[in-house]
Formats: C-alpha cells, structure tokens, sequence
C-alpha cells in the first residue's frame, strides 16, 4: 500500500506539528470535508501499522496527533529516501520526471525505464510523452524515438538548459514534491539516495558557494544555494558529455564585468583543481548568470558604487511613490523599504534578463490573502518592466508584493516587548519580513529581534524566548513554532494557541470575573453558579488572546446613498473638497479639522491626488482627524482645476479617510479597479443619481 499525495500532505502536516491539530482546522487547511479527513485517517492509519508504527491519536479537546517514536521515524524515513514514503505521483510530477530523465539521462530514456521511474503504464506513459513532446516542442527542441536506443532529444543546448532550470525552479516551487526531488537528484548525482544526503561533491559546491557569498558581500538564502548546487554539478555533468552552451560575445564583456563573474570564477577554479574539469568562458558565463539572479537573505550595500545602483534606485523610488498615491498611505520608513526591494529587485532583474525561471511555492497563497496589495503591486510594476523592457511575470509580482505588504502593516509598538523572538525563514528578505510583520501584529508584545537563515541559525546559540521557523528545525534550548510564511487565519489561531501553552497567559483575575457574576445576578437567576464561573474563566481567557483581526470592508459598503453626492458646480478645488468630504463629517467619521489637512497637501505637494483624468482622490493621514474609515463620492457637472493645467481639472472627487494602512486597501483597490475602465468612468461623470453609482459599484465588488 502507498499513501496518495493528499493523504501523504495530511500525514506531513501533522508529523511536523508540534501540538496537537483540531479536525476543524484540517479541514480548512486541506479544503475538503470533516468526513473525507477522517476516511483518509484510516488509510493513514492502516499505512503506519504496515510500516511497524504507531498510529495518529486524538486527544480529547485538543485534536490529533502523531506520538513522538513515529514522529522521529518518518523524519528518519524521509531524510534516508524510505521507498515506503511515496504517494501516487500527480500528472504534472510524472511528466517533470520524464522530461529529466530525458535531458540527464538520456541513454536511459526508454519507455520501459519511464514506467519504472513513474510506476505507471505503458499507456499512461505514452499519454504523458506526448504533452512532454509538445512542451518540448514550444522550447525549441525535437523529442523523437530511435529505434533501438530510445527517445532522443535534439535542439539547442540554450534550450535544453532553459528547461532543466525550469525542472528544478517548479520541484522547489513543491516543497511535498520529497520523491520528485530525491529521483532528479539521483539523476543528477548517480548513487545518491535523496535529496537530504550530502554527497562528498555537492558539499564541496555548497562550500564553494559560501566563499562565494563572501566575495559578494551577501547571503543567499537556503533554497538558492541547494539550488545552485544542483545546477553546477548538473553544467559539469553537461560538459563531461561535450554539451556546451554559448553566450553571445556583447553579454559575455557585460557578464565578465560583474562581481558575480569574479565570484564565479573562484567556484570554477577550485572546481578544475579539485575533479580536473574544465569550465570554458561561456560556462562561467552562464553560472554567473544563475548567480546573479540568485535570490538573498541579507546584501551589503556599502560595496555597490553609486552608479551601479543609481538605476535600480530610480525605478524603486518611483515604485515607492506611485504605491503610496494608489493606495492613499505615507510609508514613515521609506529608506528601510528602499533598500529592502533593491536587495530583491537586482536579482530579479538579472533573472528576467536572462530567462531564469523563479521558484515561488507561495506565489498563490500570496495571491489569494493579500489580493488587495497584489494588486496595487501589480499597478506600480510598469516602472520595473520600462526599465527591463520585459512584462513581469505573476511569480515575481507575488514576491514583491511581500515587501510591500511587510511595510504596510507595520505598526509602530505601543506595548512593552514580553517575547523577544527569532525568525528562520529560507525564501528571502521579503518573506522574512512579511512573516514578521504578521506575528508581530498578531501577538501583543512580540518583538522580532532578528530573522536569518536555517545556516545561520544553526551556527549561532539563540538569545530569545521562541523561534518561529518557516522548514522543520531541532529546537535548541528555547521553543521553536513551524509556521507557514503566510498565515491564514485557522494558522493563526494555531500560533496563538502554541504561544498559549508556551507561556501560560495570565489568568484572568478573580474580581474581574466576580463583577461579571455581580451583574448577571442583577438580571438572572443563576443555577449552577461554579460552572457558570468556569466557563466564563475560560472564555475570558479564551477571548483574550492575542489575536487581532483585521476586517477590511468592501467599496458598497462605504459608498452608499448617505455618501454620493451631484453638484453642477463649485468656485475651487478647496470648495471641491470639502464639499466632497460633508457626509463624513455628518457621519462623524472625520474632523473638521480633516478637511484643511487635505487641502494643506495639495498646497504642499501639489495635485498629486489627481490620480488620473477627472479623477481626484484628497486624503490625509489618519491622526489628522480620522474617526472611524470612511469614504464619500462627489460628482461635478462643470470640471474643477487643481492647477491651470488640462490634466488636472476634475469631475469626480472622492474623499478617502483611512483609520490605518491596511483597512482601506480592498475597498480602495475595487475604486481603482471600476475607474480604470474608461466606459465606467463616463457612466460615473455622467450619472444623476446614487443609485446608477452603487450599481456600478456592486458590480466591480462581485467581479
């Protein structure tokens, strides 16, 4: 018996919690019902007493989990490649295994080798070779049979790399891809077990890569040295069968000008000595290439001259400015962001330069918690795609997205620090730093007091009270809370709970609970007054926690008949807003003193709230008279100029009064979502009523 990938993702998902999971919150993460969770507990169950261990348990009131000998095993099973710790493979792990096979082994790419690489059948197989040949086919490579010899590949090697980086950046874009991983590592490395066996060669490279790091001035994250790795002994694995690839001669003057190169070639020179291998120029090339679009923990800017960075700093200052005018908020640490999206945008442009393939396992997830920033993100790229003269793909939008996240829901402390915590985390500095943004919202009195790789910290002696880690680590001496890099709400409360158990909260105190007594008894007859008493400890204790929740409503929620007017005219842009902001005041969601802070901006910054033709969007900071989020709609039959030029007169001004960073931004992403449709923006000028606008509304917010 095999586990299938679903139940194979339960089983994973329990081993590595270090308490135990109620069924509710399984199904949440899992997505599918109570009862499929507890059919596939049984065929989990039944796999494990196969395998000689102990099976999941559950413990009453606090959910399931895994004793610790089976726990310590499967780990010990993972880590040594267990044949039994498979699951069925899916379609698109087959045909990734088949396309590796082909490019890295191909004197044995024969069908009956697929077969007994994937466990499927000839006809299955024969399914998959034909997606495979036609995803070859849009490379720019042949995939064809030879009678006798077996499939064969022709095309350039240019080509052929392309796909294997691709290979790799989708296996580790599916960290439970464990047996995907393990067979391509084999293949790259003949006699290794799996993907967690450090070979004599592969642990020369990664050390290699470290000298590397140093001459750089920089960390790469975890994930980009296994991954470099990988691809180096794959390029030497290349030219010891005479498969060379050529970089054109103006790329390469611009490559050997780089420090990456330099780096590059003290891994290559090393390498030569070591196993007598000869990297020609192009090669070097090429892994500079990979090194340059190399994703970082940690970059040094001191050694960049100015002019190497005067580009890049450019196109984030915009990014920067454009963001905070599309989602309405002043950034206090923009020198900290800054720096933060070049360490991350000089790699990415050198990855879309050359055609480097980025490995986002959380590309999705991002996508589908913050849709809001991803698409306010999404709107500030075209600064990024001027300069590259490429389209940015989705992958890297989501990671951008982190840093920008990570800014916007910083708040500055107004509790004292209780625990002071570590944050291991391999994707990178805006992953990091987004995580820590999330926890340090999440828990009163967290402070995150630094965030490094697992590398680092398994070479340091922590001095904190927890470690939050994104990848299954030993706890050292303190506490250690796998956490996922973005948290949905069932892992919150999950964090919460550990944090709960880790340092016993304290107890709600007695009078407090004695005076909700004294008032119930005012007004009810109690029978059963100590289990009253109970119950109420634990709810109080229950409710507060640290979780804070952050709603964020929708525009119809906002923009309401109470809150759209029509005028055929004002005498000024002042007169405009504040006529605009008039149902606010009334529904005391601002101060009058709100209004001339708006207007005080534009006198300041100029009409920077023009955001587009016709369009104005005033606003102010929070602490400038803001009760409670609000927003008003008004509509000017006669245009009104904030300057004397054409593209700043306006018909449509819309008051935004924001309570913080974060609570406007779904509301105000459907706003810039229905007025980037032209159509929709001559239905709003020419509008008569509240009704025709709502309409319009509603249907942006159910798109």
């Amino acid at each position: 018996m095999v586990l299938d990938k679903r139940r194979a993702h339960l089983l994973s998902i329990i081993q590595q919690s270090s308490n135990p999971i109620p069924t509710k919150d399984l199904v949440a993460k899992m997505n599918v019902s109570q009862r499929t969770i507890y059919y596939d507990l049984d065929q989990i169950n039944s796999w494990l007493k196969e395998q000689n261990l102990e099976p999941i348990e559950n413990k009453h009131g606090e959910g399931l989990y895994l004793p610790d000998t089976s726990k310590s095993e499967l780990i010990l099973q993972k880590d040594e490649g267990f044949d039994d710790w498979q699951y069925q493979l899916s379609k698109q792990e087959r045909e990734v295994l088949i396309k590796a096979k082909i490019l890295l082994e191909e004197q044995d790419a024969s069908m009956q080798n697929f077969m007994d690489l994937t466990d499927m059948s000839r006809g299955t197989v024969a399914k998959v070779l034909k997606i495979v040949k036609d995803e070859f086919r849009q490379a720019g490579l042949k995939l064809y049979y030879q009678k006798g010899s077996g499939y064969r590949l022709s095309g350039p090697e240019e080509a052929k790399r392309k796909v294997l980086s691709n290979i790799l950046a989708t296996i580790f874009s599916h960290p439970e891809w464990q047996n995907v991983r393990n067979k391509v590592h084999q293949m790259i490395e003949p006699g290794t077990e799996s993907s967690s066996q450090e070979t004599d060669q592969r642990l020369i490279v990664r050390n290699l890569i470290f000298e590397a790091e140093q001459k750089l001035g920089l960390t790469l994250t975890d994930e980009m040295v296994e991954i470099l790795s990988l691809q180096i002994l794959m390029i030497m694995k290349r030219i010891q069968l005479q498969k060379y690839i050529v970089v054109e001669s103006e790329e390469k003057k611009v490559l050997q000008q780089t420090d990456a190169y330099q780096a590059t070639l003290l891994i290559t020179n090393k390498l030569k000595d070591l196993w007598e291998v000869s990297f020609p120029d192009d090669e070097i090339c090429f892994i500079t290439m990979k090194l340059l679009g190399s994703k970082v923990q940690h970059d040094d800017f001191s050694r960049y001259t100015e002019r190497e960075l005067s580009g890049l700093r450019d196109v984030v200052h915009r990014m920067i400015s454009d963001f905070q005018l599309y989602s309405c908020v002043v950034f206090d640490d923009k020198k900290g962001l800054e720096e933060n999206l070049i360490s991350h945008i000089k790699p990415t442009f050198y990855r879309l330069k050359y055609g480097v393939k980025i490995a986002n396992d959380l590309a999705s997830s991002i996508q589908e918690n913050y849709q809001d920033i991803f698409h306010l993100t999404k709107r500030v790229m075209e600064h990024l795609e001027h300069y590259i003269g490429e389209s940015i793909p989705d992958e890297e939008v989501a990671y951008i997205t982190l840093h920008f996240g990570g800014w916007l829901t910083k708040e500055k402390k107004q509790v004292e620090t209780k625990y002071r915590a570590i944050i291991v985390c391999e994707n990178g500095i805006g992953t990091s730093y987004m995580l820590r943004t999330q926890l340090e919202n999440l828990i009163a009195g967290l402070n995150v007091i630094n965030t490094m790789s697992i590398r680092e910290y398994q070479s340091i002696e922590p001095n904190a009270d927890v470690v939050f880690s994104t990848n299954y680590i030993k706890a050292k001496d303190i506490p250690v809370i796998h956490v996922p890099a973005i948290l949905t709400n069932v892992e919150k409360e999950q964090i919460i709970r550990r944090m709960n158990e880790l340092f016993k909260t304290k107890q709600i105190e007695k009078d407090s609970i004695d005076m909700v007594m004294d008032v119930i008894e005012q007004y009810a007859t109690i029978h059963q007054k100590d289990e009253l008493k109970r119950e109420l400890v634990h709810l109080l204790e229950k409710n507060t926690s640290m979780l804070k929740e952050l709603r964020k409503p929708m525009l119809n929620e906002l923009l309401t008949e109470q809150t759209i007017q029509f005028k055929d005219y004002v005498s000024s842009w002042e007169t405009a807003i504040e006529t605009a902001a008039q149902p606010l005041i009334e529904q005391q969601s601002i101060q009058p003193q709100y209004i001339q802070a708006m207007i005080d901006n534009v006198n300041e910054l100029g009409p920077y709230i023009v955001i587009a033709p016709g369009i104005a969007i005033p606003h102010a900071r929070p602490e400038a008279g803001v009760e409670k989020l609000g927003m008003s709609f008004l509509r000017l039959k006669e245009p009104v100029y904030f300057s004397d030029k054409d593209k700043h007169r306006v018909q449509l001004v819309i008051i935004l009064a924001a309570i913080d960073n974060q609570t406007h931004l779904k509301a105000l992403a459907q706003l810039t979502e229905m007025l980037s449709v032209e159509e929709n923006v001559e239905r709003l000028i020419s509008a008569s009523d509240p009704e025709s606008v709502i309409e319009l509304v509603n249907k942006t917010v159910e798109v």
